[in-house]
């Protein structure tokens, strides 16, 4: 069976849900080795109220030499050269290892149960407690691994109350809780493994979403590429029908035949433009010009837009736009979209366009305005519409298009640093509101 890309990808990020290997298990719990040594050094000043300071000053230094030397010496001169041979082989030498510093940790902690003090016992059992759940965390990779910690750690904590104070129900009574307590960090370690299992799950069919994403995306922008070419040529022979034939059916049919493949060009220019924004190839190209040459060629654009439903088109300017620094050709997309979803759904009414420019401290930005007098949209849609292939109800019919315009308005909108938003009441019309980043203050 062939391994596709996806495969090999999310492999090993299910593989560390499982297992992890010796070197990265070393590498872990070398990276708890200062949090270790100051709780031991918190723990042997505690108990300076139950045992000679010189039996708190030699463990202190055991561990110590142990955490900072002894250990990671071993594992480099053992563990990790076996690993070469077999992740087994070097695990086992892990187990013997561990066996020592599980050991020397715990004898400690029992030594103050021993003294028989409450506060020696209490001290003990949190000890104990951080213990066992320190080893779930770190060792749960290995059984082996785990079990030469946690035997050491069950077996001395378990015989502490019985060294304490023989048999008797205090003594069953203590090595039930301490019993519990291990119990409980076994079930800590358990839930941790599911945890992260599904996490790893989780991130294994994102990663596998994102790659059926891109590869979409890549289709739809080879596929984009490949279909304006000929429609390109369709439109150019239309053109040249409708000049030759200049008026009768033909010239009729032409025009249609053109209007139709620009038609379908926008469309495909629109879903170009969206896998562009989705793979990061859209990079804009600002430059500083006049905001109203923007406003100037949008009239002559939605003047031919307006006059196919008998609309009237107005534009105003708001105050003085100045200059600003911004992809022109990205603005102008973007308004186009919108005053064309207002041309297509207001039949003998009025679209207005207003633009001003409004100062945020050191920046100002830039806020256009498109209305119509048209069915509007409803509230339950005003916030959907934006969605990817999502189309609102304009009065008793669902509107036209493919639902990736506004979406592709929103993306550039936020790629200019600003964004878009739609107010409106159903039979009333409808207003969005465009606004994007303008630079510095003039």
């Amino acid at each position: 069976m062939a391994i596709t890309d996806s495969q090999t990808v999310i492999e090993p990020r299910l593989g560390w849900m499982n297992t992890q290997t010796v070197a990265e298990v070393v590498a872990n719990v070398r990276a708890g080795t200062i949090s270790r040594t100051g709780y031991t050094a918190v723990m042997a000043f505690i108990s300076l109220a139950m045992l000679p300071a010189w039996l708190a000053a030699v463990w202190l230094a055991f561990i110590v030499i142990w955490e900072l030397a002894a250990r990671p010496f071993l594992e480099n001169k053992l563990a990790l050269p076996a690993t070469k041979r077999s992740e087994a082989e070097g695990f086992g030498w892990l187990a013997a290892i561990n066996i020592i510093g599980a050991t020397v940790y715990t004898i400690y902690p029992v030594a103050i149960w021993t003294t028989g003090e409450a506060m020696g016992m209490v001290l003990a059992t949190a000890w104990i407690c951080g213990s066992a759940n320190h080893l779930f965390v770190y060792f749960s990779a290995n059984r082996w691994l785990l079990l030469s910690c946690v035997v050491p750690l069950a077996v001395l904590s378990l015989g502490a109350p019985l060294v304490t104070t023989g048999m008797s129900l205090e003594t069953a009574i203590a090595m039930s809780s301490l019993a519990a307590l291990l119990l409980a960090a076994g079930m800590f370690g358990f839930d941790r493994r599911v945890l992260l299992g599904n996490l790893a799950k989780h991130e294994a069919a994102r990663a596998t979403a994102e790659q059926a994403n891109t590869a979409k995306s890549q289709f739809l922008a080879t596929m984009s590429h490949e279909l304006r070419s000929p429609l390109n040529a369709v439109i150019g022979y239309a053109e040249l029908i409708e000049e030759e034939s200049e008026r009768g059916p033909i010239a009729e049919d032409a025009t249609k035949i053109r209007a139709s493949a620009r038609q379908l060009l926008s469309v495909i220019d629109v879903i170009l433009d969206i896998s562009k924004l989705e793979t990061g190839a859209i990079e804009l190209r600002r430059e500083r010009g006049p905001v109203s040459a923007v406003l100037q060629q949008l009239r002559e654009a939605a003047l031919p837009l307006a006059v196919a439903n008998n609309n009237t088109v107005i534009v105003n300017e708001d105050g003085a736009l100045g200059d600003a620094e911004i992809d022109h050709m990205r603005l102008h997309q973007s308004l186009m979209q919108l005053v064309s979803n207002a041309a297509k759904f207001t039949q003998n009414g009025e679209i207005r366009i207003a633009a001003r420019r409004e100062a945020l401290g050191a920046r100002d930005r830039l806020v256009f305005t498109v209305s119509d007098t048209g069915p509007g949209i409803p509230l339950e849609d005003q916030a959907r519409i934006f969605e990817p292939f999502v189309q609102g109800e304009t009065g008793q019919r669902r509107s036209e298009g493919t639902g990736l315009g506004l979406t592709l308005v929103r993306r550039l909108a936020r790629l200019m640093g600003g964004d878009v938003r739609c107010e409106s009441t159903p039979g009333h019309g409808c207003t969005f509101t465009l606004w994007i980043d303008a630079g510095a203050g003039r």
